[in-house]
């Protein structure tokens, strides 16, 4: 390659890091700002976005799975007791669509959740909605910043602020997820993961920088590393198709009962699982 091509290359690349940084700037600045102007109507135990992976690796039958998995959750008798005995018994959830750097799709606005009702009306709006596709890659950092930004524009006040994105991928777009994760800590944000991990999901999945596919173990393991962060953050992989249910109950169990709240308020009637 000769030199001016060398240049060109090199001043691409530049520009390129430079946009994503000033991305990342801009989406905290969001934030920071969105904080200030929310209006509190009423405050709540946990405010909660759900950031979905609806990338084109995703098919519609596991699109329709992970929609389904959240909309049967919050249906589950133990979710609204765990709601129940938080101190202000309620809380405040959103949901995000996300896939490539510029794709991320709000779909369900801030809804608070606080008696059976309100959580079988939510779980009916999930289930109405069709799941999205969306492409260009797979930004788990900018899904984060997103989802970040919600808590700004969020109504309710109080409460643990908890992202609960799930992905079958590594990043290949935009920010680093892990730089991205420790700011969000570093502003009380808890990331808790979901990564899809069975293999027939994988296969013919190319996600990594390198061109290579994760293996499942290593795409929990990157979740871990790479994406989830905070107090009392934790990764709950699905490893089936038929897993979908068990796990996204399961972790919403543990987000809502918190990492203080969870020896305290268990109940033997919750069915707790063990991690």
């Amino acid at each position: 390659m000769c030199p001016e091509s060398l240049s060109i290359a090199y001043s691409a690349k530049r520009i390129i890091k430079l946009s994503i940084i000033s991305a990342t700037f801009l989406c905290l600045a969001l934030l920071r700002a969105g904080e200030g102007l929310a209006q509190t109507v009423n405050p709540v135990d946990l405010q909660l976005v759900i950031a979905l992976d609806v990338s084109t690796s995703m098919d519609l039958d596991e699109r329709t799975l992970q929609r389904d998995g959240f909309a049967a959750a919050f249906r589950e008798p133990d979710i609204v007791r765990a709601i129940q005995r938080g101190p202000n018994r309620r809380i405040a959830v959103a949901v995000l669509e996300w896939a490539g750097e510029t794709r991320q799709n709000v779909i369900l606005d801030w809804t608070e959740i606080a008696d059976a009702a309100s959580a079988s009306d939510f779980a009916d709006r999930i289930e109405r909605r069709i799941p999205g596709r969306m492409a260009l890659g797979t930004a788990i950092g900018a899904a984060m910043l997103r989802a970040a930004v919600l808590f700004g524009e969020s109504p309710f006040d109080g409460g643990r602020r908890v992202i609960n994105i799930s992905g079958d991928g590594i990043n290949n777009r935009g920010p680093e997820p892990a730089i991205v994760r420790d700011r969000l800590v570093a502003r009380g944000i808890t990331i808790n993961g979901l990564p899809i991990v069975y293999k027939t999901m994988l296969e013919g999945v190319v996600d990594g920088k390198d061109g290579r596919q994760p293996r499942p173990g290593e795409l929990a393991a990157y979740f871990e590393r790479q994406v989830v962060g905070g107090y009392g953050a934790f990764v709950e992989p699905v490893f089936s198709k038929r897993d979908y249910a068990r796990a996204i109950r399961k972790k919403l169990l543990r987000e809502i009962h918190g990492p203080d709240q969870l020896a305290a308020n268990w109940h033997p009637e919750d069915g707790w699982p063990s991690r």
